[in-house]
């Protein structure tokens, strides 16, 4: 029997979670993976590499306010990466799952780590695609980032999605934003776009999740959970993505003590445009973790 496809629909305690579910239900398999997406994609964004991980029980879930899950009432207070931390251990629980991998792409790459710091004996491995811990900020900014979220908090209508008479200039518009190929932003683009009443389209992410966040771990705060990361650990980077080039990922990836790097050719969306260098190096990997308790 061949892997299918399931839409899923999780309750976190009242906001509907939605996902995507890729297994082969004659495996009874209990290699589970769950996956984060990035910041404004969806669980579309895994859809490349499910046919090359077929042995897995893989959840890619749409973080609260992007692609079909809810938007959190609370706004943009929701949006951090705690709360999507939490929200992670929330849907590991929903799925009734003791135990899984994770793996998470950019804005899921850094919501991974606290995941397996937070929930620590439920994590057997950790995955991150082209990310290495979240975006750090020196303190003394601190003035100056409050100052952008209060005004963004202020005038959250400047916020509001710009009109697109059709699909495919809603694709243009991503692509302008990432270097991707077409049919990977179509993916994300399908499942994050909503028509409005009238004609056109307008991007269906909560627009609070542009606004900026109030508050930056620092440098030293991001390698320390790093370096709390106890579960083995693959970093797959991009030769021509965001992270090979700046001046802490080298420090940073040394933090974690049992951690394969493996860099491929290819741009922030790797996973996306080239699945199956990604899905093999994901595969050997999974082969080298233990399972809990072993």
């Amino acid at each position: 029997m061949r892997p299918t496809l399931e839409t899923i629909q999780l309750d976190i305690n009242g906001l509907q979670l939605a996902g995507i579910r890729h297994r082969d239900t004659s495996l009874a398999s209990d290699v589970r993976m769950l996956c984060l997406h990035g910041w404004l994609d969806n669980a579309a964004s895994f859809l490349p590499l499910m046919p090359y991980l077929p042995a897995l029980d893989l959840v890619a879930i749409d973080l609260p306010g992007h692609g079909y899950s809810a938007h959190a009432a609370e706004g943009a207070t929701a949006y951090s990466l705690f709360e999507f931390a939490r929200t992670a251990h929330q849907a590991m629980d929903a799925l009734d799952w003791d135990s899984c991998h994770i793996a998470g792409h950019s804005l899921g790459g850094c919501i991974a780590p606290i995941v397996a710091v937070c929930t620590a004996g439920r994590i057997q491995s950790m995955i991150t695609i082209d990310a290495a811990g979240p975006l750090s900020e020196d303190p003394g900014d601190t003035p100056k980032r409050l100052t952008r979220a209060m005004q963004d908090r202020l005038s959250p209508e400047r916020f509001r999605s710009r009109l697109f008479e059709t699909r495919d200039a809603a694709i243009d518009a991503r692509l302008a934003a990432a270097d991707m190929e077409r049919s990977s932003a179509k993916l994300i683009v399908d499942r994050q776009l909503r028509k409005v009443e009238g004609g056109g389209f307008r991007w269906g992410f909560d627009t609070a999740l542009r606004q900026a966040s109030p508050h930056y771990f620092s440098e030293e705060q991001v390698q320390s959970l790093l370096a709390a990361v106890a579960c083995p650990t693959l970093t797959v980077l991009a030769d021509d993505g965001f992270i090979v080039g700046r001046d802490n990922t080298a420090e940073r990836l040394a933090c974690m003590e049992d951690n394969l790097i493996v860099e491929l050719t290819g741009n922030h969306h790797l996973h996306m445009d080239t699945p199956e260098p990604v899905a093999a190096a994901i595969n050997a990997f999974l082969k080298t973790c233990p399972a809990l308790g072993g």
